[in-house]
This record gives structure tokens, C-alpha cells and sequence, in this order.
């Protein structure tokens, strides 16, 4: 069985009943009539829908000693009926001795339908019926029912409006449907477009509005009332609120799966992500992302990254931001488009992102969707290195030994390199060992250069395997060693480089640490020549290849 929500717990001093059809024109003006006058009436119109009829009209009859109808043109004719709403509500107030105030508006009922329960006839015939002017003189005629009725119903049902009333009158609004209570008591229900009226005295009152559909989301302040003839605007804004606690939710859910992801469960962390994600947590969607690009618990879909990729930059996330721009820069799951790379990695970048600052330095140092410009790579790439992006400092390291966008300065060079190789950036420790081959911004030291480059050879950087074999073959900063070269070359050769690649011709050639073979020397001699090295070229025709 389902609880059943309190409804009506404050009093009402008078209870309208009336027909849809023809009466609610005129329920609602004589309600606000005489709440301005301070009474508290009670308009199902406000509270429920039609065709209700349950223990909340009874409570909000029972809550009032006024029972006042209003007899619109064919307001009683389908009172013949024993469930019309309308008929359930007089006889309810008849057996539960309400003061009957029936409404004769404008002059208009003819008499009762004959078909009527002689009960209903004869409950409301024996009250005097009074006559409100709609058309013309309805705040005189108000007046005269309330001087000559109510006033004297109330005194006699020992309560006064004003006694019991004194205080504000507030018009209650809401965003979503919600009960008010003060000081935990309930006032009333409240729902989005209707016309809620409560009363408070003067004073401070502790309000607190709860969500009919989520009582989790609710809200408490202090309501201070100053003047007894107040009538004001009392503004509930629920859904703010709801927002923040959907949004606390997904954080967790967001948390939760990061923790999953981390300890390998993926396919957890994925449905976590999913959950989050489209309660609108950006960190989520980002996250949401990676899984679908790189393929963790998800098949790859770079098209499905993209889509949670712009859900989160588009609410400002600096890291998908980037991610789209990557996205966009190689044509992942989108069209490829170097301008809109650079867009969203300028919004990352201009929020401090390193990553997006240093692809952005890219494109400005090759000239992708932007103009090429020196200079704005240099302060794109300064703003990444600054921050201990290892990239970023071997790119404004080689600016400054190009002395593309600076002057140039080895020294200067040598520094990025070297702060770089140490976070263990492959290219940087290559590019710090040619400064020490060479004595480039650092004293030239061969044991140094090898150092490096043994470092970045051992993570598979082909350059420096070159390099590393080169320091072999001459034997700079080690003893010399063919056979050492020929190995560190051919790892090189074999991931397609091609000056590695005129190496081992060479080597095969001459038989230096392998034994001679010129046609294993002209087979790596054609591999170098058809990536363009011109040596190559050069040797192979010689041995006639």
C-alpha cells in the first residue's frame, strides 16, 4: 500500500465548492477576494485535478467551518448522479454541520432540479443564499457577505479571522511540485502554476519546501515577516537544488569509476562512466571518451569519443577540449580539419592545459589551420614547458638550437633538453646527447653524448639507436665495436630509418661487424634509396643495383 502524503494540517476558515463548468470563472476572484481580506480559503481548482474527491477534501472540508457553494447556471444538475464530486462534497459538509453560505451569483439560479436528493434540497434551501455581484458591484456585495455571514459564522464558531490570522499573505510559486512545511508542520502543497496562498504571522518562521516526487530534494530558509499587512511573492526554486544533487551523485559515480578503472575493471568502469556521463558529469564524459578511443571496456568507436568528447568541452572541460582538437587534427571519428583543431585547442590552452598548449605551439610551428608563426610557437610551447611538459620543453629546446621564433642559444637549448630527458622525453635525451657530441650550449663530452643516447636507444627512438651505433662505429665515448654498431643500426634500419638503413649497407658492404655481403648491402642500400636517401642512391648504382 502506498503512504499517503499529508495534505491539509493549518485551519481554513471557509471551503468553495463549485461546478468547472460556468463556476471556476467565479471561484477564483471571490477566493482572492477574501484571502485579501484575510481569510484562508480553500479551491480545490488549486490543489487537485478533476474528479478528485478523497480524504483530502474531506480534511480541507473538516478544516473549515464556512462551506460556501457556488450555484452557477446547472451547477446542482448532475447532482442527481451519487458519485458527481460536487453532490459528495455538500452532503459531506451536511453531515458534518458546516456553516452553508450557498452563492447566488449575479442573480442567476432558477431553483433546484427536480431530480436532486431531497436531502440536498432541503440542506441548502434552509440557508439564506447570498448574492454576489460578479458583473458589477462585487467588492460592495463581498463586503455585505462578510458583514452579514462570515463574520458572524466565525464569531460563533469561536475563531475570528484577524485573531487568528494576523500576519502576511503570501503567493506561493514553485518550480516543481512541493509540500511547504513550518517548523516541520505542513502548510500546504504547492504546485508549478498555481495560485498557493499562506499566511504567516509577524515574526521569523523556518520554512522548508520537499519535493513530492524526490524528498530528498528540499529546501530550508528563514522567512521574516515584518508587516501584518503585507502581501508578497513567496518564490520556491526546487530545481537548482535537484541539480545539485543529481550533480554530487554523478561526482560519486564518476569517482567510483575512475577507482574501478584504475584497478583494471574496465568494463565497470565503463557503466559507471555511462551513468555519470549522462547525468552530465564533463569529467565522466571525457572519461567516457578515452574508454571508446582507446577500446577499454568497449569496442573502439572513435565516433562514439568524439560524442562524449564535445558533451564535456562543450561545458568548458579543458582536457576534452584538447581531446576533440586531437580528434579533429587526425581525422578521428570526424572529418579532419586543422582550423577546428586549433579552436578547441585554444580553448583548453587558454585555460592552462599543457598538453593543449603545446599542440597548439604545433600548429603554429607548422602552420595547421593557422598561419605559421615562430613566435606564437615559441609562447605556446614556453607556456606547456613552464608547467613540466616534457614535450614542450625538447620543442622550446629546439627553437632556441634552430633559433626558430628566439635567438638562437645552445645553452639555452641544452637547459629544455636536459629538464626534458630527465622526466624521460626519448627525443630530448637524444637531442641532449648531440649537444654533448658536438659541445653544443654544454662542454663537449662523448661519454656524456652516449649516456643520452643509450637512454633514449633503449626505448626504441631510432635516432638514437643511429646515433648510439655511430658512437660504436668510431668508437666516441666507448671502445669501438662493429659488431655493438651493427646491432644498434639494425634496430634502427628495421623501423624504417632510412640513414640507418644506408648504415647496415655500408657495414655489409665493407663487412664491418657483419661479414661482407653486397647483396645484403645493396638490399638495405635500395630500402634507404626509396626513402630518398641520396647516398643510397649513389652507392647502389655503383654496385649496380
Amino acid at each position: 500500500m502506498e503512504p499517503v502524503t499529508p495534505f491539509i494540517v493549518m485551519a481554513y476558515d471557509i471551503f468553495i465548492s463549485y461546478r468547472r463548468d460556468g463556476g471556476k470563472e467565479l471561484a477564483r476572484p471571490l477566493k482572492s477576494e477574501l484571502e485579501l481580506r484575510g481569510y484562508r480559503v480553500f479551491l480545490d481548482f488549486d490543489e487537485l485535478k478533476d474528479g478528485v474527491f478523497d480524504r483530502r477534501i474531506m480534511e480541507a472540508i473538516d478544516a473549515a467551518p464556512i462551506f460556501m457553494v457556488i450555484l452557477s447556471p446547472h451547477a446542482l444538475d448532475r447532482c442527481a448522479n451519487a458519485d458527481d464530486w460536487v453532490r459528495r462534497e455538500i452532503e459531506y459538509a451536511l453531515e458534518h454541520d458546516r456553516h452553508f453560505i450557498p452563492i447566488d451569483p449575479d442573480r442567476s439560479f432558477t431553483g433546484f432540479p427536480p431530480d436532486i436528493p431531497d436531502t440536498l434540497k432541503a440542506g441548502l434551501g434552509q440557508h439564506q443564499f447570498s448574492q454576489v455581484m460578479f458583473e458589477q458591484l462585487f467588492k460592495v456585495s463581498v463586503d455585505k457577505m462578510v458583514r452579514e455571514r462570515i463574520e458572524p459564522l466565525l464569531q460563533r464558531a469561536g475563531r475570528t479571522a484577524m485573531q487568528e490570522q494576523g500576519g502576511a499573505l503570501f503567493h506561493v510559486e514553485t518550480d516543481l511540485p512541493c509540500r511547504i512545511l513550518k517548523f516541520g508542520k505542513e502548510l500546504c502543497t504547492v504546485r508549478p502554476g498555481s495560485d498557493t496562498v499562506i499566511r504567516l504571522r509577524k515574526g521569523r518562521h523556518k520554512l522548508e519546501a520537499v519535493c513530492l516526487d524526490c524528498p530528498d530534494d528540499r529546501l530550508q530558509w528563514v522567512q521574516t515577516v515584518e508587516d501584518n499587512e503585507m502581501e508578497d511573492l513567496l518564490t520556491v526554486e526546487l530545481r537548482p537544488v535537484r541539480e545539485r544533487r543529481l550533480a554530487a551523485e554523478a561526482d560519486v559515480l564518476a569517482e567510483r569509476g575512475q577507482t574501478a578503472y584504475d584497478a583494471g575493471d574496465y568494463a565497470e568502469a565503463v557503466k559507471l562512466w555511462c551513468e555519470a556521463a549522462e547525468a552530465g558529469n564533463r569529467i565522466a564524459q571525457n572519461s567516457l571518451g578515452d574508454c571508446y578511443y582507446y577500446g577499454k571496456g568497449v569496442a573502439k568507436d572513435y565516433t562514439e569519443a568524439v560524442k562524449w568528447y564535445r558533451k564535456a568541452a562543450e561545458q568548458g572541460y579543458a582536457s576534452a577540449q584538447n581531446n576533440l582538437g586531437w580528434c579533429y587534427k587526425h581525422g578521428y571519428g570526424v572529418e579532419q580539419d586543422y582550423a577546428e583543431a586549433v579552436k578547441w585547442y585554444r580553448k583548453a590552452a587558454e585555460q592552462g592545459n599543457a598538453v593543449a598548449q603545446n599542440n597548439l605551439g604545433w600548429c603554429y610551428q607548422n602552420g595547421y589551420g593557422v598561419e605559421q608563426d615562430y613566435a606564437e610557437t615559441v609562447k605556446w610551447f614556453r607556456k606547456a614547458a613552464e608547467q613540466g611538459n616534457a614535450t614542450a620543453q625538447n620543442e622550446l629546446g629546439w627553437c632556441y638550437y634552430s633559433g626558430k621564433g628566439v635567438v638562437q642559444d645552445y645553452t639555452e637549448a641544452a637547459k629544455w633538453f636536459r629538464k626534458a630527458a630527465e622526466q624521460g622525453n626519448a627525443v630530448a635525451q637524444n637531442n641532449l646527447g648531440t649537444c654533448y657530441h658536438w659541445g653544443k650550449g654544454v662542454e663537449q663530452d662523448d661519454a656524456e653524448a652516449v649516456k643520452w643516447y643509450r637512454k633514449a636507444a633503449e626505448q626504441g627512438y631510432a635516432v638514437a639507436q643511429k646515433n648510439l651505433g655511430g658512437c660504436y662505429y668510431d668508437g666516441e665515448g666507448v671502445e669501438q665495436d662493429y659488431a655493438e654498431a651493427v646491432k644498434w643500426y639494425r634496430k634502427a634500419a628495421e623501423q624504417g630509418y632510412a640513414v640507418a638503413q644506408f648504415e647496415m649497407g655500408w657495414c655489409y658492404k665493407h663487412g664491418y661487424g657483419v661479414p661482407k655481403d653486397l647483396a645484403e648491402a645493396k638490399r638495405w642500400y635500395r630500402k634507404a634509396a626509396d626513402a630518398g636517401n641520396q647516398d643510397a642512391k649513389k652507392h647502389l648504382a655503383e654496385l649496380g643495383g
